[in-house]
């Protein structure tokens, strides 16, 4: 099991790598710093065969794509603490660019203790992979500062759904 790989579709896979080539420009960020992120890709394993893929781009907007094909976009433009998380996640996130390595590798996790995540910055991506059991007792607290900083925004993502779910009642 924990070597198990997941069944992807087409569409979910063109967004995973459509998100992780997207350059700056697209989102309407300047750079003005080799540590700034304006974008992240992190690949969450969600239980028993289901990979998410949340996307947070500087400009607020936050997606997840599923592996199944279902996804949850445009929830940001609702939800401006969804959209402040999104940002105060990617302001932060440069600061954990030493526990990452450049990559060109958009490889998928392999079982589900693992969460790989993708920092866009104008030298290219970064990675690091993360295991949310290990992370906070790791010496360097960066990988367990970068959990808590997706995790804000994946929390954000179930309160707007919650609100929007009450509004159309």
């Amino acid at each position: 099991m924990a070597n198990e790989r997941y069944n992807v579709c087409e569409p979910y896979l063109i967004s995973r790598i459509k998100a992780l080539r997207m350059p700056p420009a697209v989102i309407g960020v300047k750079l003005t710093d080799d540590k700034q992120i304006y974008s992240a890709v992190v690949d969450i394993p969600m239980g028993r065969g289901v990979l998410g893929t949340l996307v947070c781009l500087a400009n607020g907007a936050v997606n997840i794509f599923f592996n199944n094909g279902s996804q949850i976009t445009g929830i940001s433009a609702h939800n401006p603490a969804l959209a402040q998380a999104c940002r105060s996640f990617l302001a932060s996130a440069g600061q954990s660019l030493p526990v990452c390595q450049r990559t060109s590798v958009f490889d998928l996790p392999m079982g589900s203790s693992e969460h790989f995540v993708h920092l866009m910055t104008r030298k290219g991506v970064y990675k690091t992979v993360i295991n949310p059991a290990t992370a906070v007792n790791e010496e360097n607290k960066m990988r367990a500062f970068l959990l808590h900083l997706y995790q804000k925004v994946m929390n954000e993502v179930q309160t707007a759904q919650i609100r929007e779910a009450a509004r159309n009642k």
